[in-house]
């Protein structure tokens, strides 16, 4: 892509110390603060940046491990990944956010929600809580997980490659996920990746029913018996409401901004009329 963002721009240090860069454009409320998924970085809310940023204040930034933030955690864990995103929120004191979660940055947003339930208005989450990570068992995780502890590169390459697209995803695109997200520091994304599925097991629930937002979820249509985890909690939601992209594969605000582009502006403007 290459994913790569200015190191000068600001700075905070998360609740470990470990420093976080972020970005902010545009002001007024509410926020959107965009949070990326596993191996990936800021960048890939480049489509969205462009969109929103004339009409909408929003922040994006890089998690711990994570393009230009530091990497000295001792703990990879979704609610350490939390607090890089509260930091943030708490730094900038916002108040009226809207945190846009993709893929692994979905239980991200979601337990950065339960730390700051005063200052978030809604939860967005993008093609994110597949039902694999509640429903496999440590078998199949292991199986899932070992080739990547063995051969990091080749099979993020590949996993990325023949997994997160469909056959009529631009091979281009395929193509520089595929490198940028295999360039990963392999400790790190194998931590990060274990993590997810230990919060999965044990804490998504809890978590999930901590929340007390508007929950939003912008799915590949694709993945539909992905909402299972979600849905099945729906009830206890203020509100939930699910926006499909057709024919995306993992990465609709890249691979069809335009969509997704609407559905968060559905979502946003549907906050503005109806406050939570």
């Amino acid at each position: 892509m290459s994913m790569a963002s200015h190191p000068a721009e600001p700075m905070v240090e998360s609740a470990d110390g470990v420093p976080i860069h972020y970005q902010v454009h545009g002001s007024g409320s509410p926020t959107l603060v965009f949070v990326h998924g596993w191996s990936c970085d800021q960048t890939y809310w480049n489509f969205q940046v462009e969109h929103f940023a004339s009409r909408q204040p929003l922040v994006t930034l890089d998690l711990a491990g994570h393009g230009h933030s530091g990497d000295q955690r001792s703990n990879w864990s979704m609610p350490a990944f939390a607090q890089d995103v509260v930091a943030v929120v708490e730094s900038l004191g916002l108040d009226e956010v809207v945190l846009v979660g993709h893929s692994m940055g979905g239980p991200v947003v979601l337990e950065a929600a339960c730390r700051m339930p005063t200052r978030v208005s809604a939860m967005v989450g993008v093609d994110t809580f597949p039902d694999k990570w509640v429903n496999f068992d440590d078998v199949e995780r292991t199986k899932f997980l070992e080739p990547f502890a063995t051969h990091f590169v080749q099979t993020t390459r590949n996993w990325v490659s023949r997994q997160l697209f469909i056959p009529t995803s631009d091979p281009q695109l395929v193509e520089r996920i595929a490198e940028d997200m295999s360039a990963a520091p392999p400790a790190i994304g194998l931590a990060a990746m274990e993590a997810i599925y230990h919060w999965g097991k044990k804490e998504c629930v809890q978590a999930l029913e901590q929340l007390r937002s508007p929950v939003f979820m912008i799915q590949a249509q694709r993945s539909q018996e992905n909402l299972q985890v979600v849905s099945s909690l729906a009830a206890s939601f203020q509100s939930f409401q699910v926006f499909q992209v057709p024919e995306v594969g993992h990465f609709p605000m890249l691979e069809d901004p335009e969509t997704f582009n609407r559905f968060l502006t559905q979502v946003i403007e549907s906050l503005v009329i109806s406050p939570g």
